[in-house]
């Protein structure tokens, strides 16, 4: 009439069984439950549902498995129109759910960290805004010769493309970008005044500038240093650069300026996001030669820094 049940266990009839066991078998005893005024077996009411309770703890314990945690999907919410008007302000930080964000910054290779200068680093770079997106000297369809620089020289009178300058600190990762426009022979001297401004800024004392082997970029450094080292000796007591000196990098290395290419990155692929919106707000075609894009490259600088 005992069946084999688990200990902490009620029957229908009110009663409660309780396994015992001993060195040589196990056997059931049928008592009374504690709350129908009997005793419990080898003790007091307290003592014996005290036992039990532990006896039953030990069983489920002994039945807990290690289970590998729930993983839980991304949540799939919908920006509301609100989130969207706010994202489309700046369009900080990168969202993927924005059709301009995966257009414009969308891509799949992270930059990698490498360990910094002891002497801070400010490095250079040019870029070029076209009628069909934003590229560098190398991808543009002018040849890197003398004869290609005329031609390029001719596309940037007509307005057809916009030459930017990118600046770089790799301590602060301080970005600022300019366009800088035809000057002739004036023009390196004020893209030059530009890179002085921006060092100047800065407050340090020993700087290095650094440009990739592009012969635009080399000439752009050493006017640069020309320029700063004038300054630094007319003792201007505002001025506090001490040392100043240049890093050429090694010849045919694509990677020699990777700070400064991150920079050039940052700034191509927000302004492109920012101008891709807001033709696809007020749905036309912003030229190059628009007064808003001058405007709208600084301003993707300061959206950087902010």
């Amino acid at each position: 009439m005992f069946g084999r049940v688990r200990a902490g266990s009620r029957q229908d009839d009110g009663h409660q069984q309780r396994t015992c066991k001993s060195q040589t078998h196990q056997c059931i005893q049928h008592q009374p439950a504690p709350d129908s005024g009997g005793w419990w077996h080898h003790g007091s009411p307290v003592g014996g549902r005290r036992r039990a309770e532990e006896a039953s703890e030990e069983i489920t314990l002994e039945d807990e498995e290690d289970v590998e945690p729930l993983r839980t999907a991304k949540d799939p919410k919908i920006p509301s129109a609100a989130d969207v008007e706010l994202h489309d302000r700046d369009h900080l930080p990168f969202s993927d759910w924005r059709t301009w964000c995966n257009l414009g910054r969308g891509r799949g290779i992270p930059p990698r960290h490498m360990r910094g200068s002891m002497v801070l680093i400010v490095g250079v770079d040019y870029f070029y805004i076209t009628s069909v997106g934003v590229k560098k000297r190398t991808e543009l369809e002018y040849d890197e010769s003398d004869e290609g620089e005329v031609q390029l020289k001719e596309a940037r009178d007509k307005g057809e493309i916009l030459k930017c300058l990118v600046i770089r600190c790799f301590e602060t990762k301080h970005l600022w970008s300019h366009c800088v426009p035809v000057k002739g022979a004036d023009e390196e001297d004020y893209a030059a005044g530009l890179v002085s401004a921006a060092v100047l800024w800065l407050g340090h004392l020993e700087v290095i500038l650094k440009g990739d082997n592009e012969p635009a970029l080399q000439a752009l450094v050493e006017r640069t240093l020309t320029m700063l080292r004038v300054k630094v000796q007319e003792g201007d007591p505002s001025i506090n650069l001490k040392k100043l000196s240049k890093e050429v990098p090694p010849k045919y290395d694509s990677q020699s300026n990777g700070g400064t290419e991150v920079g050039v990155r940052l700034v191509r692929s927000l302004f492109r996001t920012l101008k891709l919106c807001l033709e696809g707000q007020i749905g036309k075609f912003i030229p190059v030669q628009h007064p808003v894009v001058p405007w709208l490259r600084e301003h993707t600088a300061f959206l950087l820094n902010v």
